[in-house]
């Protein structure tokens, strides 16, 4: 309980500042004599809300930054490491789009209607900034071209609708 007090009453202290500056964080003993104090005057009075009410108050002071835990170097080679989640559950095609399959595809089917089914065993694109992230997560070797036996994506590896990445030459049909 001395433990949690310390804490709370160090959380209190703690000031989060921008601009660059560094998050201080001290001690001070008569803020730990207070919340000792007001936590013995909680458990004893006849209201038990106000001591679930008090840990919002030093939630409220702390802000917390979103991290991810990416490998950016090996430690043998130095080389960036792939993110084994991006491998599982995309597949990139060779225009440089990544596709996936709909969440939920293998979940409740039994109160699924029909179209519904077959539209779950679609693949359907990423956006551009999705694939540029997913181009970011994975190393070179995922963002070459692949070439397999009877590979069932071979049809949509060229984007020949496009202008721009067509392959083919058009057929000409001369006016008449």
């Amino acid at each position: 309980m001395f433990r949690t007090l310390i804490s709370a009453a160090r959380g209190a202290v703690s000031t989060i500042a921008t601009n660059g500056q560094k998050i201080q964080n001290f001690y001070q003993p008569s803020l730990v004599q207070q919340a000792y104090q007001r936590q013995f005057s909680l458990l004893s009075s006849q209201t038990p809300c106000r001591l679930f009410n008090q840990p919002q108050e030093l939630k409220n002071q702390v802000v917390l930054t979103n991290t991810r835990n990416v490998t950016k170097y090996s430690f043998r080679k130095g080389k960036r490491k792939s993110v084994k989640a991006v491998i599982k559950r995309f597949y990139r095609l060779n225009w440089g789009v990544w596709i996936r399959t709909l969440c939920g595809r293998h979940k409740r089917l039994w109160k699924k209607s029909p179209p519904r089914k077959r539209r779950l065993r679609q693949h359907v694109f990423c956006s551009a900034s999705q694939s540029m992230l997913l181009d970011k997560m994975v190393c070179d070797y995922w963002r070459k071209p692949k070439y397999f036996v009877d590979d069932p994506y071979n049809p949509y590896h060229t984007r020949e609708e496009f202008s721009i990445t067509s392959r083919k030459p058009k057929p000409y049909f001369p006016p008449e």
